[in-house]
């Protein structure tokens, strides 16, 4: 709000029923609004969900009263697999000040004309200016909005006092002003919504998915729904990282961390899922496996490959060390706390193991 001139407020629907309304004054009567029982806006609000990413909604009055243009955030609790919907956040920008501001208020009386209500295009209805400008127009463009666009249709044969030239020019910055003021105006907003579901599930530093994330993942896999398949978790925790943040800084903790990371990923199948969930500790879920000697080849694969990488820091040379847990998961036997339990006990044996060798 303190970012755009031209959002009048910001509305909060969990569920699809408006539950706040921020400022609240003058927005009151939109509180308890239930989209499903608005057609034309509800329409809008499945588009966004189904988009999984903004849509921008209207023109359209507003029950609060007004015309504006709304930005539909879908909102989801399990990114990125978006099954599992929350509601949505709604951008509220106010028709009249985007209109007046870019100029296009000052042609009001010109033959000019817009259409592509709910971002449809030249399918939309046409909300500024005589439609039956379209039916003879000299001069067509669009203009892009949030995963759609809209249509500007004009004539030049009716009065208007500028030669052609001049009048192109005039409509061209009016178009690319009311465009940028649209993205403006949800800019903000439209940023942190990206980065906040993007870092809701990932680890900030090494760019792999996180605790959240593989919580969720695990649980997915076990509930009956999921048809509660086979799958194998390794447990990854590096040895001596510790003594690497002392001796060489928590940069090159960070860089060891980063190395580690890749070295993972690309020794996986594409299938697998790789997350850090601690410090130094990672964890991959192999999916469609049985065996716990299938999964314990892979181990023993992955640690020789990153054992053998170094990180050169300065004049020093930094080498990892591994620990690695093997569970296996048997729907008839366990449940996701007994699989981690279990390969967290196999990743300390084998520390252990390795302190003694």
């Amino acid at each position: 709000m303190g970012k755009s001139t031209h959002v009048r407020n910001v509305g909060i629907a969990p569920n699809d029923v408006i539950l706040l309304n921020y400022p609240p004054k003058g927005n009151e009567k939109a509180i308890g609004l239930d989209f499903r029982t608005v057609p034309k806006q509800y329409r809008t609000v499945l588009k966004a969900r189904q988009l999984q990413d903004v849509f921008l909604s209207g023109p359209l009055e507003l029950v609060q009263g007004g015309m504006a243009v709304i930005a539909r955030f879908p909102v989801f609790n399990d990114y990125p697999q978006n099954k599992d919907y929350w509601g949505s956040i709604s951008v509220v920008i106010d028709y009249q000040s985007l209109m007046r501001v870019s100029g296009f208020s000052a042609l009001s009386n010109a033959p000019i004309a817009i259409r592509g209500v709910d971002a449809e295009g030249d399918n939309g209805e046409v909300f500024f200016g005589d439609k039956q400008i379209f039916q003879n127009a000299d001069f067509t463009t669009s203009i892009n909005i949030p995963n759609g666009e809209w249509i500007v249709g004009a004539q030049f044969d009716r009065g208007v006092p500028l030669n052609l030239s001049r009048q192109l020019l005039a409509l061209r910055i009016g178009l690319i002003s009311l465009g940028l003021l649209i993205f403006a105006a949800v800019f903000a907003l439209w940023r942190s919504y990206r980065v906040v579901r993007r870092f809701a599930h990932e680890d900030e530093l090494t760019g792999l998915y996180n605790r959240r994330y593989t919580m969720n993942h695990l649980n997915q896999l076990t509930a009956d729904s999921y048809k509660r398949q086979s799958f194998a978790v390794l447990n990854i925790d590096l040895n001596g990282f510790k003594a690497v943040n002392d001796t060489y800084g928590h940069e090159a903790g960070d860089q060891l961390l980063k190395l580690v990371a890749n070295e993972i990923l690309n020794g996986v199948r594409m299938t697998d899922v790789v997350a850090r969930v601690g410090g130094d500790e990672f964890i991959v879920i192999m999916h469609r496996v049985k065996h716990e000697d299938s999964a314990q080849r892979l181990a023993d694969c992955l640690r020789q490959k990153i054992e053998h990488r170094v990180l050169h820091w300065g004049t020093a040379t930094i080498q990892p060390s591994l620990s690695i847990g093997v569970a296996v998961f048997n729907a008839s036997e366990h449940t996701v706390k007994d699989v981690l339990i279990r390969a967290d006990e196999a990743m300390y044996r084998d520390k252990a193991q390795q302190r003694t060798s």
